[in-house]
C-alpha cells in the first residue's frame, strides 16, 4: 500500500531530542477531527530513578499511518497503554476525536482500539465465537450490533471455519488473527498495535494489510509500535524513535 507522502516532522509538533517548550493540547472543534493526540505524556514508574516518557508529543492526523521504534523497555508499550486510556500519565494529555479517557470511556474503547503484543486477551477455553462475543460485551455492544460485528471480523481476518474452534486448540498464528479480530471488531476509528505481525504467517498479514487500507480509506488512523531493528515491510507517512523518553524523527 503506498503510503502519502510524509511530513516534516515540526508540522506534527515532535519534539527532538532537545527539551520542547510546554505543548498546548488540542481544544475545540479542530480536535473533534484528531483521530489522537498526546500533549506533554510524562509517566514515571516507582523506583525507577529516569522517567519512562517525557514531555512526548504525538498528533495522528486523519487518515495516517505512524511507525514507532525503540529498543525493548524503552517506553512503546507505556506510550500505547496511555494512548489506549489503560493507564494515566502522570503529566499531560490524552484525545482521541476530541475526548479524553476520563471523558468518554465507553466511547474512547470503541473509537480506540489496541493491539498488545504478546498472547494477552484471550481465554483458552473460550472458542473464537465466544471470545468475540464476549469482547462485544465489553465494548458494551448490543446483541444484535454485537453478532454483526463479529461476523464481519471473522470475515476481515479468514476466521469463518474456526468460529467454533477452542482457542487452545488454535496455532499460534491463528491465534493471532483473532487477537486481530478483537482488536478490528468494535470497527474502531484509531487502532495502535504492538508488535502485531508476532506469529503471523504471509496470510495473515495480507489479511491484516486488508484491514489497515480499509481504516484508511474511512479516515481512521494507525500507530504502530516494533523495536527498531525491526521496521515492517510497508510503509508509512511517518517514521519516529522513541529514545530516552523522547520522539525522534527515524
Amino acid at each position: 500500500m503506498r503510503a502519502l507522502s510524509p511530513q516534516p516532522a515540526a508540522a506534527n509538533g515532535v519534539p527532538a531530542a532537545a527539551p520542547a517548550p510546554a505543548a498546548v493540547p488540542i481544544a475545540g472543534p479542530a480536535a473533534e477531527s484528531v483521530p489522537l493526540a498526546l500533549s506533554g505524556v510524562s509517566k514515571s514508574w516507582k523506583g525507577n530513578p529516569q522517567p519512562v516518557l517525557t514531555d512526548v508529543d504525538l498528533k495522528l492526523d486523519i487518515g495516517t499511518t505512524t511507525w514507532i521504534g525503540g529498543r525493548n523497555g524503552v517506553g512503546k508499550t507505556t506510550m500505547l497503554r496511555i494512548a489506549a486510556g489503560l493507564i494515566d500519565p502522570d503529566r499531560g494529555r490524552v484525545q482521541a476525536w476530541g475526548a479524553s479517557p476520563r471523558e468518554r470511556r465507553a466511547n474512547y474503547h470503541r473509537l480506540v482500539a489496541f493491539l498488545p503484543a504478546g498472547d494477552r486477551g484471550l481465554y483458552a477455553r473460550l472458542t473464537v465465537r465466544q471470545q468475540l462475543r464476549f469482547w462485544s460485551g465489553m465494548a458494551m455492544l448490543d446483541r444484535d450490533e454485537s453478532e454483526r460485528r463479529a461476523a464481519a471480523a471473522l470475515d476481515l481476518f479468514d476466521l469463518a471455519e474456526l468460529a467454533d474452534r477452542r482457542v487452545d486448540r488454535m496455532s499460534m498464528g491463528q491465534r493471532q488473527r483473532v487477537r486481530l479480530a478483537m482488536t478490528f471488531l468494535p470497527e474502531p476509528e484509531t487502532v495502535l498495535l504492538d508488535e502485531p505481525l508476532t506469529s503471523l504467517d504471509d496470510e495473515g498479514a495480507a489479511l491484516l494489510e486488508a484491514a489497515l487500507l480499509a481504516l484508511r480509506e474511512r479516515g481512521g488512523a494507525l500507530l504502530w509500535c516494533s523495536p527498531s531493528g525491526d521496521h515492517p515491510d510497508r510503509e508509512f507517512d511517518r517514521d519516529f524513535h522513541l529514545e530516552a523518553g523522547r520522539l525522534v524523527s527515524a
